[in-house]
Order: structure tokens, then C-alpha cells, then sequence
């Protein structure tokens, strides 16, 4: 509260330091009983899930993480308009409160979802067209299909008893109708349905604050993805060959400090941690020690 010395803050705005298990993606799909141990050892007590691993199923992957002694809040999920529930019922077997879109778009274009069953060669394929569909500019028509299509979801999760949020890459940030997307998205989903996780790396390397928008849309963001990049041309696109390349949190050009201190007294409830890749300065998991050990050591900058 006012008044009192910043001293008991643990991290940066006082929450834990989490990872989203993307970062680790290649170790979790070949071992994720060690993957879930080293990065507790870490000190990660919270994850953001995005598919299975090894482990092949929500359950099994809750079992590892509650055997150490980790939570998870937030799962990024694929949406099946026809069958919502599958989703549902895997971000209940993980203890969420969150079921999260890591790519909000992908609602437009109906992909099934990509688990363990899906043969290789074909799960390539899907990733290719959703890379096409991430590539093309989205239209006016389709914003406003989206937008429904994100309030059918988000009151669907309610019901369960979930909040349904939306992740951002760039595109987001393009203009349909003379004004970011993101905006008109954030303005014409239901607030007490939907929230958002801001990744402040594509954000900012789409040429926005994060910051910005938290005092824009008060409440409204609930999760931040922590990561950092090299330097970048602006408004560079995810996966294009001008993409920009990850790099250790801190290591790269995005000003964390300042992101902290505008997210101060903002309402954000979990922050994650998620590199991306290349990995060729150091393997994934170690990159996840030296990430958390800056943010950690971020708390006394801040004080």
C-alpha cells in the first residue's frame, strides 16, 4: 500500500516469475518429466502450458507439475468452435483459470487442433497455412467475424466457469479500417468475458507500449509475456524471413524496466516468460535460468 517501503516485493510488480513452456517446447515434446523438474529447479513455481509434451495429455502434464509443486493459470488451447469443451475440459485437468488463444485469428480459419495424434508431415502442413493465414491482411469483414466469434467463446469459458484471453503477435496491430485491430478487438469483446495477455515483444516490435494500452483499456489486460528481442526492424512480422530474432530478457532492446513501471498498479495478475528462438547462444532451458535470474534480479532495480 501508500506509504509502505518496496522492500517485500518479491519481483518485478510483485508476482511470481513464470515461464511459458513454449520456451522449452523441443525438451518438453522429447522428455517432459525432466523438462517440468529443471524448471522448477529453476525457481518457476507457475507455467503457462502451450500443447502436451511427452506427457500427451492435460492430465498427465498436471500429475508433473503438481508432483513439483508447480501451478498452472494459463493454457494456451486450441479452439474448436463445434467442440469448445475439449478445450474447457483440458485447461480444468491443468487447475486454469485462464484458457488462452495464443493466436485469436486462427477462430477465422477453423484448424483442428493440433495433438499428439496428428501425424508430423501433417501437423507441418497446418503449420504452414496458419502462417499463410497469419501472413495475409486481415479484412474488415473478417475483424468483425472474429470479434463474434471471440464473445461466443469468451461467454462459452464463463459457463465453465473459465475466462477466456487472447495473445497477441503483430498483426494485431495493423490497421483495418484506419485504426490497429487490437483496439476495435479489445473495445467490442465483452470486458467481464474477455481478457487479454499482451506480448510485450511483439508489441513493441510492432511499434506499440504496452503500457499504452493498459492505461487505454483499464482491467482489461490480466497477463504479460515477458520477452526480448535483438534489434529489430519495426513492424517486422513473426515467422517472415525479416523476423526479428529472440534473445535472452535482457539481452536484447526492449526496455523491461520502463514496461514494469507502466504496469505498476494496472490490474496484471501473472507474468511469462517466453523466448523465442533462435537458441544459439545457449540451449532453451538454460536460457530460461538466465531469464528468470534477470527478472529476479530486475526487483532491485525497481525498488
Amino acid at each position: 500500500g501508500a506509504g509502505l517501503p518496496k522492500i517485500g516485493w518479491g519481483d518485478p510488480l510483485g508476482l511470481p516469475i513464470e515461464i511459458q513452456l513454449y520456451t522449452v517446447g523441443a525438451d518438453l515434446q522429447k522428455d517432459a518429466p525432466a523438462t517440468i523438474k529443471q524448471i522448477a529447479r529453476i525457481g518457476y513455481t507457475e507455467v503457462e502450458t502451450a500443447g502436451f509434451g511427452s506427457a500427451g495429455s492435460a492430465a498427465a502434464l498436471r500429475k508433473l507439475l503438481d508432483d513439483n509443486a508447480i501451478r498452472c493459470p494459463s493454457a494456451h488451447l486450441s479452439f474448436e468452435l463445434k467442440n469448445l469443451n475439449k478445450a474447457f475440459d483440458d485447461a480444468h485437468a491443468l487447475g486454469c483459470a485462464y484458457a488462452t488463444a495464443s493466436v485469436p485469428r486462427l477462430l477465422l480459419s477453423q484448424m483442428p487442433s493440433f495433438d499428439a495424434s496428428v501425424p508430423a508431415a501433417e501437423r507441418a502442413k497446418m503449420m504452414q497455412e496458419v502462417r499463410k493465414t497469419l501472413r495475409a491482411p486481415l479484412l474488415s469483414d473478417d475483424l468483425k467475424r472474429l470479434i463474434d466469434l471471440m464473445n461466443q467463446v469468451g461467454a462459452a469459458a464463463k459457463q465453465q466457469g473459465l475466462m477466456f484471453a487472447a495473445h497477441n503477435h503483430t498483426f494485431e496491430f495493423e490497421k483495418v479500417d484506419d485504426r490497429p485491430a487490437i483496439f476495435s478487438i479489445i473495445e467490442k469483446t465483452d470486458p467481464n468475458n474477455i481478457k487479454f495477455e499482451i506480448d510485450c515483444g511483439w508489441a513493441e516490435v510492432a511499434g506499440f507500449h504496452p503500457g499504452d494500452l493498459a492505461q487505454a483499456y483499464p482491467g482489461r489486460i490480466r497477463m504479460l509475456h515477458i520477452k526480448d528481442f535483438l534489434a529489430f526492424e519495426k513492424g517486422a512480422a513473426p515467422g517472415s524471413p525479416a523476423g526479428p530474432k529472440g534473445a535472452e530478457i535482457g539481452a536484447g532492446v526492449i526496455d523491461y524496466k520502463k514496461i514494469f513501471a507502466d504496469m505498476q498498479g494496472k490490474g496484471v495478475e501473472h507474468i511469462f516468460v517466453e523466448q523465442e528462438g533462435p537458441y544459439s547462444r545457449m540451449p532453451a532451458i538454460q536460457a530460461a535460468e538466465v531469464d528468470y535470474k534477470f527478472l529476479h534480479s530486475l526487483k532491485n532495480a525497481l525498488e
